[in-house]
């Protein structure tokens, strides 16, 4: 079950089905009809069973267990595998009300602040319960196992880690888009790429703020940034730059579902996130010998140890603009070298083997 499919959570469901390393399981996926879903419905074809998505207008978690419940009725499922903490509370009634062995993968960290007041006491205890009727929880990194515990301490007898992955080849053999001709941007700007969701954690208004920075430096580069993404808060962003005056210096790009190409066409990747579970977009980049600038944040900063990547402090803008200038000076060649390194560490089918697993141990 998937209530969010976008961003992390869809790539891993893309990258886990398609390198799966046994023929013995069949897949349904029940989630939400987005622009994401769709994409990810032509990406694995035949190697989903059965696809069940639900309007996204209303009230999505009821739909959501409607559908659940009708589809273990007909079909008696061995596992029901819940893609973030929204989609273990839609699972919460089967878990109750049936013998569903329930996994949950946490795709997020939680914020003690969503825990606060009347509705966070309720909130907590509805998660709490859901937690409670899954065999395991899985999180995708040791920072967000770290964060769930913290909230919620009786998972640990139940709690596993099997790190993301990607696909290595698929960004290591891309042929770099001409982001310069495509976008009309002069030879001599340098292009940031920035890939995700427009959203608070993201940070973005922090790489406006870089961008804004670097523009008053007299003796900084031209840069333009490139966004390939979407998510609630573009609107409130695309505001930010033009009261900057910043519009000549960002583009925003149409959703594209395979982004190898135009991340090895950039000169560097910012990610000035302020929270993450565990990215995949700085192994990806990694993977293509790109040029990463991101932040210390939780998450970000375990995919980032001990690889070439600039890290700088998260929520800063000005260390995020001397990242990109520390990104831009030391070139190509660092992180086109770590590339056999990246392909190793990062590789998915590290992560399928894990998956695979896991839902061994589920079923007997």
């Amino acid at each position: 079950m998937v209530r969010w499919p976008v961003g992390g959570i869809r790539t891993f469901l893309k990258y886990i089905i398609s390198f799966f390393p046994s023929d013995n399981y069949r897949f349904s996926i029940l989630g939400v009809s987005t622009e994401g879903m769709d994409a990810l419905k032509e990406e694995l074809g035949d190697l989903v069973e059965r696809w069940v998505l639900v309007p996204p207008e209303g009230k999505v978690v009821p739909k959501l267990l409607t559908q659940a419940r009708l589809l273990y009725r007909q079909h008696h499922f061995d596992a029901v595998h819940a893609h973030g903490f929204t989609s273990a509370i839609a699972c919460l009634f089967l878990g109750l009300t049936t013998r569903a062995r329930l996994i949950c993968t946490s795709h997020d960290v939680l914020n003690p602040q969503q825990f606060r007041g009347g509705k966070g006491w309720i909130r907590r205890a509805i998660l709490g319960a859901a937690l409670a009727r899954c065999r395991v929880v899985h999180s995708v990194s040791h920072d967000a196992e770290a964060n769930l515990l913290s909230e919620f301490p009786a998972v640990r007898r139940k709690s596993r880690v099997i790190s993301n992955g990607v696909n290595v080849e698929l960004f290591s053999a891309a042929q770099p888009v001409d982001l310069h001709a495509a976008h009309g941007i002069d030879r001599d700007v340098k292009i940031v790429g920035f890939f995700g969701r427009f959203m608070g954690q993201k940070g973005f208004k922090h790489l406006i703020g870089a961008i804004d920075s670097l523009a008053q430096q007299g003796d900084a580069p031209a840069f333009h940034v490139v966004c390939f993404g979407s998510g609630a808060f573009i609107r409130e962003e695309q505001i930010e730059i033009r009261r900057r005056g910043l519009e000549s210096s960002f583009t925003f790009s149409p959703f594209i579902p395979d982004v190898s190409g135009a991340m090895k066409g950039c000169d560097l990747i910012a990610m000035p996130s302020l929270w993450e579970a565990c990215p995949l977009q700085p192994m990806e980049a990694l993977c293509a010998g790109v040029p990463f600038v991101g932040t210390d944040c939780i998450g970000l900063r375990e995919v980032l140890s001990k690889t070439p990547a600039v890290v700088v402090k998260s929520g800063d803008a000005r260390a995020l603009a001397n990242g990109m200038l520390e990104c831009l000076k030391l070139g190509r060649k660092p992180f086109e070298a770590f590339t056999v390194e990246a392909k190793e560490r990062f590789d998915v089918r590290h992560t399928a083997s894990g998956v695979y697993d896991m839902y061994e141990k589920v079923m007997n």
